[in-house]
């Protein structure tokens, strides 16, 4: 109990103490030089993610395998996944932090015997080999969590992608969300769990009685993926550049099934994930033919899930034979990333006990992100409507 709450406030305190200290200040730089801005809090970004790396392995000795494909951090990409539990998020920062460790030049993709490499048009400028390219990963998330203080405020400035269940909504957030990077172009990494809610017991009785209803087969390990705003999504960003898809399947040792059982301090020691890399070639172009596309790989994931729970190997279904483990990459950099978040939690309890001024700062902002939640539905909006007003300048002059 004692170790899950010392996890999860330093996980959460830790977001405070970046959100006010080095987020807001950057904050303003969205109205002066949008590019540089969002170079920079995707940098800003990319140390934090490093944090939840070193918590949970370094200190709490979890355990991170990864299998198959290498994954390329500097091309735009769909990673889709099922959701097994509430918390799969925390965990596939430090699956990345592992998957995109490059173990030579050029990496054979084992899925369509293709060789995968970085692109040769693609400039970096100081503040891409800052992030090493690993800063640019967008969830796709329910439209709630953006109100979350620290965490939900933080994605809205990194500009993630929130959906309410409502398609006429979604699809205008859909469209902006791929039309801003693209007006950037920039290479980011999508995060999507099809599934849109994790695998307890109540949501697969839910996925069964929809089975039922629909005629489909019933599954033990994954729910019965939307498909619908993958196919939209898909179709989308494949005209902004989209170079891949990923499959990627995760199982647990021992899951922590909510954030509650964070809490109580039951996580898990070893953590597998399967990634497999797919050309956006080699998927269809037709929505319809998207949505079937996505379904036939759920339909293998729970295969290669049922496989792993009795054999402890997943499944490569074009190889037929188990995926190969991967090496881990050194914690160096991630535990360099440690000292650097703790120096900022000491900093950020130092000014909240000793400065008047800094807690005007925090109350200031804590009300600035209320109040434009509310009424704009968040700083992603902003950032939207600002990249906007400039293209229309630039065509203007």
């Amino acid at each position: 109990m004692a170790v899950g709450l010392l996890v999860c406030a330093a996980w959460y305190y830790t977001i405070l103490a970046g959100f006010y200290i080095l987020y807001c200040p950057v904050m303003y730089l969205m109205f002066l030089n949008h590019i540089c801005y969002r170079k920079v809090v995707d940098v800003l970004f990319a140390l934090w993610e490093l944090f939840p790396v070193a918590l949970f392995q370094w200190c709490c000795n979890t355990e991170l395998h990864h299998y198959g494909d290498y994954v390329d951090p500097n091309e735009t990409t769909i990673i889709v996944m099922n959701h097994r539990t509430r918390v799969d998020w925390n965990y596939v920062w430090i699956a990345l932090y592992h998957a995109t460790q490059k173990p030579y030049k050029n990496v054979e993709c084992i899925c369509k015997g293709k060789f995968i490499d970085k692109p040769p048009d693609v400039k970096s400028d100081i503040l891409d080999v800052m992030a090493r390219g690993k800063s640019k990963i967008k969830f796709v998330l329910k439209d709630e969590i953006k109100s979350i203080p620290g965490m939900g405020w933080i994605m809205q400035l990194n500009y993630f992608l929130y959906v309410k269940r409502n398609w006429q909504e979604d699809q205008v957030n859909m469209s902006q969300f791929v039309d801003y990077y693209k007006r950037l172009r920039y290479q980011q990494r999508v995060v999507l769990f099809p599934e849109g809610t994790d695998l307890s017991d109540d949501n697969k009785r839910k996925s069964q009685k929809y089975a039922l209803s629909k005629k489909l087969p019933n599954y033990e390990y994954v729910l019965h993926p939307r498909t619908t705003g993958w196919a939209v999504l898909c179709s989308r960003m494949r005209s902004a550049g989209l170079v891949s898809v990923y499959d990627v399947t995760v199982a647990y040792d021992t899951p922590a099934q909510t954030e509650l059982d964070l809490l109580r301090g039951n996580l898990p020691k070893h953590v597998h994930f399967h990634f497999k890399r797919h050309p956006i070639e080699d998927l269809p172009c037709e929505e319809d033919e998207l949505r079937i596309w996505l379904q036939d790989r759920w339909k293998e994931k729970n295969i290669s899930l049922e496989r792993f729970h009795r054999e402890g190997t997943f499944i490569d279904f074009v190889s037929k034979n188990p995926p190969k483990k991967n090496e881990s990459k050194s914690l160096h950099m991630a535990k360099l990333a440690f000292i650097f978040w703790t120096i900022i939690d000491i900093s950020f309890l130092y000014f909240i006990l000793f400065s008047v001024l800094f807690k005007f700062w925090v109350i200031y902002h804590t009300l600035l992100f209320l109040f434009v939640t509310k009424y704009f539905g968040g700083f992603h909006n902003i950032q939207y409507r600002i990249l906007d007003k400039v293209n229309f300048y630039e065509k203007l002059f």
